[in-house]
């Protein structure tokens, strides 16, 4: 995005400040919103298409084409539109459309709402899909029910009769919405869902594992591995289990993303080979992704997502998972921060309160301290703006363990660590993960980028990443199993007889693996600090939150749940108390016409269960 202080792009021409300007509230919309120069320019663009408007007219159109822009960049499908707007858009034929007029218009409006007609169209397949989806599936219930009792019944621990119930209800069905707060078992119930559907006659590799993104992905593969090989007594169809079903991968790998913008393999015309597909962290699906899922699933397949519609939505338009919460089957009890201690209980009424916009009450459970000598570290704390350097520099002493584990090199032999050095490994990665730096954007004085920039310097750094660092993962790396999202450490590693050279060591499916630093070039960075949407999917014994110190419209209630729920023990709130509570105070607010359309169905299907 350009600096806010330069005029814009003229529409007519290259040369910023030449020719005609574009309408000042046009203008102003884009200096105040998500709206982007090029967003600008094609509203204005649009609004010259219908013929026989006069200037004030044009200029209104263009600031409500603006409008819907600037909200599809913020995750709305649509805007609504009043009496008089309406009345402009009946005048411009060529621009807005009814949609059961049968002609194509680059705007549809539908009864009070204005969409594109990319969202109108792509809102309206994936509800008729999803309709189709919410019927009996292939199972009986009491074949369902024999395959969830069996597989519960060597499980340790036992699946709780919540997680037993949802995954029955879940499989009944053609698709599945099992919902639940960090914590509360969806990798125990996504579990429980393959060893079931393995004793339905459902064969390992027509399961299909994926999350929308790298990181979740890979979590949800560790899990469900590193659970069933804790199994005492491995029966024999979850050996099969074990061996044969298909590694968790991103939706976009599932589905054959091409280099093609948008552009996927799998499709109608070349479905999923596939009889069921189980998706995590459902909630960060956007509406596009998910239209390409539902048309590259056969049709009797069986879809399952599971996620928290509560925690922060898809970076693009659209709400999915939250517009299907009627027909969601919901799991309460959290198992992460465990309420019958102090810790887990103070935690839990912490993000309760943030979750149901208690502005107040919450703030009152972030015990505010004068100074980090006060600093309990159990439940939710307070610490004002002004000690956020000193904050940091605490953070970065309670790190200096790690630094000194890694000093020396590390051995490789064919590529892989010597199995005298994995313990220290282990113990760096466990220190790094323990309390982790979230941040609400990566820009400003408490950004991410400015944060890690900050603690680089404190452990000596210049230009090099140093050994103990933390680094993150910047995008998916199919080759070396790397995931957008994953965190390892800066070492120096060597083969026996060379010079040690600098790499970063990663846990993956075959153990901990070294990359060389110049091989990931720019795909890494510093991962002292995180932001809150990185942090996804992630858990840490404590919490660093730093508040922007400007009001941020990324600062919503969605964003500090999630947050407070990545904390198994404390969440530590450095910033002014008042912007917490604008933040609290303000819902996502995503324009969706998805759950109507879906209405009566979601109804019917909640009666049914």
């Amino acid at each position: 995005m350009r600096p806010r202080d330069l005029p814009p792009l003229s529409p007519l021409g290259t040369r910023r400040g030449a020719g005609r300007a574009l309408p000042a509230a046009l203008v102003e919309l884009l200096r105040g919103s998500d709206l982007d120069e090029t967003g600008a320019f094609l509203a204005w663009q649009l609004a010259l298409l219908p013929r026989g408007l006069g200037d004030g007219e044009r200029a209104a159109l263009a600031l409500l084409v603006g409008r819907l822009l600037a909200a599809e960049a913020q995750g709305s499908t649509r805007i609504a539109v009043g009496d008089q707007e309406h009345r402009l858009l009946g005048r411009a034929g060529e621009l807005a459309g009814d949609p059961s007029a049968g002609r194509r218009t680059p705007l549809v409006l539908d009864g009070g709402w204005l969409y594109t007609e990319r969202s109108h169209a792509c809102e309206t397949r994936v509800a008729s899909r999803l309709r189709a989806r919410l019927v009996p599936g292939p199972f009986s219930p009491a074949d369902i029910e024999r395959a969830v009792a069996d597989a519960a019944t060597v499980t340790v621990p036992s699946p709780s009769d919540e997680q037993r119930a949802a995954v029955a209800a879940a499989l009944g069905r053609r698709l599945g919405v099992i919902a639940g707060g960090p914590g509360t078992g969806k990798t125990t119930a996504a579990l429980l869902l393959l060893r079931s559907l393995a004793r339905l006659g459902v064969a390992p590799a027509a399961i299909a594992l994926a999350a929308p993104t790298g990181k979740a992905a890979s979590r949800l593969e560790e899990d469900v591995r590193t659970r069933l090989a804790a199994l005492p007594h491995l029966p024999a169809l979850d050996r099969e289990l074990g061996a044969l079903a298909p590694a968790a991968q991103t939706l976009h790998r599932l589905l054959g993303a091409t280099a093609e913008p948008g552009g996927f393999a799998r499709s109608a015309r070349a479905p999923l080979p596939v009889r069921a597909v189980i998706v995590d962290e459902s909630s960060m699906i956007d509406l596009v992704l998910m239209d390409r899922l539902l048309d590259a699933l056969p049709e009797r397949s069986q879809l399952v997502l599971l996620g928290d519609a509560d925690q922060l939505p898809s970076v693009s338009a659209g709400a999915v998972f939250r517009d299907l919460g009627s027909c969601a089957v919901s799991l309460s009890r959290p198992f992460r921060a465990d309420p019958s201690r102090a810790a887990g209980s103070r935690l839990a009424a912490l993000a309760q309160a943030v979750r149901a916009g208690k502005v107040e009450e919450s703030a009152g459970l972030c015990a505010t301290r004068a100074g980090l000598d006060g600093l309990a570290r159990v439940g939710g704390e307070h610490l004002p703006s002004e000690l956020r350097g000193e904050l940091l520099r605490a953070h970065h002493d309670r790190l200096l363990p790690v630094a000194g584990l890694a000093r020396g090199a590390f051995v490789l032999r064919d590529g892989c660590f010597a199995t005298d050095d994995l313990p220290r490994l282990e113990a760096m990665a466990a220190h790094l993960g323990s309390t982790r730096v979230l941040c609400v954007t990566r820009q400003g004085s408490a950004g991410s980028e400015q944060s890690n920039a900050f603690l680089h310097r404190l452990a000596g750094g210049g230009a090099d990443f140093l050994p103990g660092e933390p680094v993150l993962v910047l995008r998916n790396d199919h080759e070396r199993e790397l995931a957008n999202g994953d965190q390892g450490v800066v070492v120096r590693v060597h083969e026996p007889g060379q010079a040690p050279i600098p790499a970063a060591a990663f846990r993956s499916r075959r153990g901990w693996q070294a990359v060389p630093l110049p091989a990931l070039a720019s795909a890494v960075a510093l991962g002292y600090a995180l932001t809150v949407h990185k942090a996804q999917g992630s858990e840490y014994d404590e919490v660093l939150l730093l508040l922007p110190d400007l009001p941020c419209p990324l600062l919503t209630r969605e964003l500090l749940y999630t947050a407070v729920s990545r904390a198994r023990q404390s969440v530590l709130v450095c910033g002014d108390l008042a912007a917490w509570k604008a933040g609290v105070a303000t819902a996502e607010a995503r324009g969706s016409g998805l759950a109507e359309r879906l209405g009566g169905q979601l109804a019917l299907a909640e009666h049914r269960r």
